[in-house]
Parts: structure tokens; C-alpha cells; sequence
């Protein structure tokens, strides 16, 4: 078949181009119109930079901070969710695992390569996708927090650090005045023994301190400050144009028509053929058809 023969066969069926696709497209734009509107809130959070000090190894060692894919991985984990669905009580007249599902199909949670998370939550108006970006957050914010086996361990980890940092300011004040006080020897020996006594004091000092101020950040958990966006609320649908849909609709129905156009002109052709004319017969016999 030339290109002429199939201008021609295009032609015959002209009618019948433009008039699937035009009802195609208006299907289309119609189940598009009357179809449930969805709508995604974009929130994204950037965690703490972990602090690595072989002095707080002991305490990392009870609690550590997390990193953006273990963040990701436990918003998505039923230590997030179960509480967030009771939250929200999303499980009435259904079981926890259809609940968590539902959940699960309406957020995506991803990390870039500066390790910030990127969080995307679908809802069928723009105040639910909002709400429900919240709700995951400050679930997720919670389960931050240590266990109860975790903060025994950091309580008595920071009783011991707050102590011996007091201990460290006593002798600082005390080293102190005697590093002000003249020497009794004229050798300085003395002297010299309590200024270096009086740095290993400060260096003690600032290494509690340190561990002071870390054992009470993990004690607390993440706060609101690693949200980097606040979940936004979506002015416009995600979904297509309709517009657009219909021209898709139109466009897929005139090649479905095409294509069947060309087979049944292929079937007539062939049917003509006194060689293939019998093969067809049968194959229609074979399909009881007539």
C-alpha cells in the first residue's frame, strides 16, 4: 500500500476520524472534570550536622543523631504512623495495616544529595495535604525522642557530666588564686605545676560542657527547627489540565481508530485474494462467525 492509498483510505473515513475523537475528547475532558481533584502540600527539613568527638563517643554510643536516610526510613515505619493515625483517627471501621497504607499512598518522603528531606502529601482539598504534612512531621519529631531505656542511660551519662563539671569550676576557682598568689619557692616549679594543673581544668571544663549540652539535646529530641519549609498549602491541583486531557483522549482515539481502519481494510484485501480467501473462511468458522 502507497501513500496515496492510504490518503485515500483516510479520506473514506474521515467522518469517522473526527467524530470518535472529538467524543473521545469531550469523555475524556468530562470524566477529567467530574474526577476527584488532588492536591499536594511540599514541606522539606534539614537535620541536625551530628557531632563526631571521641569524647562523646560514650554518649552516641546510647543515642545518636540520625541520618536523612534513616530519617526517611522511620517516617514511613509504624513508629510514626501508628501514632499519627490515632491522631488523626484515621483507623475507625478499618485495621491498623489499612490505615497505615492509606497513609503510606498519600506521602513521599525523599533525600537529595545535601541530605535534606523532601516531603510531598497528597489530599483531596488543599487544607487536608497541609494538615496531614504537619501531622507526619511532628510525629516523626516525636519518635526523635529516647526510649525510656535511653533516657535512664543519658540521665545518669548527664548526672555524672553535670557533677564533674561542677567539680572542674571549684577547682578552676581554687587553681586560680593560687596561680595569682607569688611563689613561695624562687625555683617557680610550683607555680609552673599549678598554671598546668589550672589547664587541664579548663580543658575538663569545656569537654563536660560539651557533654552536658549534647546529653540535653538528646534528651529533647528534634524540635520544629530542622523544618526548612513548613509544609506549604497548595493554591492549584496537581492534576493534568483538562484541556490537555482531552486533547490526549482525542489524540489516543484517532490512532485506536486508524489502526483499526487499516485492519479492517487489510481483512477486506486479503479476503479478496483467492489464495487467502480460504484461510479465512476457516478462521471465521473456527470463530463461529458467519
Amino acid at each position: 500500500m502507497g501513500l496515496l492509498d492510504l490518503l485515500i483510505l483516510v479520506a473514506e473515513n474521515i467522518k469517522l476520524l473526527i467524530a470518535g475523537s472529538l467524543l473521545a475528547g469531550v469523555i475524556a475532558a468530562g470524566l477529567a472534570y467530574i474526577a476527584p481533584k488532588s492536591y499536594v502540600s511540599h514541606a522539606s527539613l534539614t537535620l541536625p550536622v551530628p557531632t563526631v568527638a571521641p569524647a562523646l563517643e560514650h554518649v552516641h554510643a546510647v543515642l545518636k543523631d540520625q541520618t536523612p536516610l534513616q530519617a526517611a526510613e522511620l517516617m514511613t515505619s509504624p513508629r510514626v504512623l501508628d501514632p499519627l493515625i490515632q491522631r488523626l483517627n484515621l483507623n475507625e471501621a478499618r485495621s491498623i495495616e489499612l490505615a497505615q497504607n492509606e497513609v503510606l499512598s498519600r506521602f513521599r518522603v525523599t533525600t537529595d544529595l545535601q541530605g535534606v528531606l523532601n516531603l510531598e502529601v497528597t489530599g483531596k482539598t488543599p487544607e487536608q495535604a497541609q494538615t496531614l504534612a504537619n501531622a507526619i512531621i511532628d510525629s516523626w519529631l516525636a519518635s526523635t525522642t529516647p526510649s525510656p531505656s535511653q533516657r535512664e542511660e543519658l540521665q545518669k551519662l548527664l548526672t555524672y557530666a553535670e557533677s564533674s563539671l561542677e567539680t572542674s569550676r571549684r577547682m578552676i576557682e581554687k587553681l586560680s588564686v593560687e596561680a595569682t598568689t607569688p611563689a613561695v619557692d624562687e625555683s617557680g616549679l610550683e607555680q609552673t605545676y599549678v598554671r598546668a594543673t589550672l589547664m587541664t581544668a579548663f580543658e575538663l571544663q569545656a569537654r563536660y560542657l560539651s557533654e552536658t549540652t549534647e546529653i540535653l539535646r538528646l534528651l529533647q529530641g528534634y524540635s520544629r527547627e530542622v523544618v526548612k519549609r513548613p509544609p506549604s498549602l497548595p493554591v492549584q491541583s496537581e492534576s493534568l489540565p483538562i484541556g490537555l486531557i482531552a486533547l490526549l483522549g482525542a489524540m489516543a482515539a484517532a490512532l485506536l481508530l486508524m489502526l483499526w481502519i487499516f485492519l479492517v481494510h487489510a481483512w477486506r484485501s486479503a479476503a479478496r485474494d483467492p489464495r487467502v480467501a480460504p484461510k479465512l473462511l476457516r478462521l471465521r468458522s473456527a470463530l463461529g462467525l458467519k
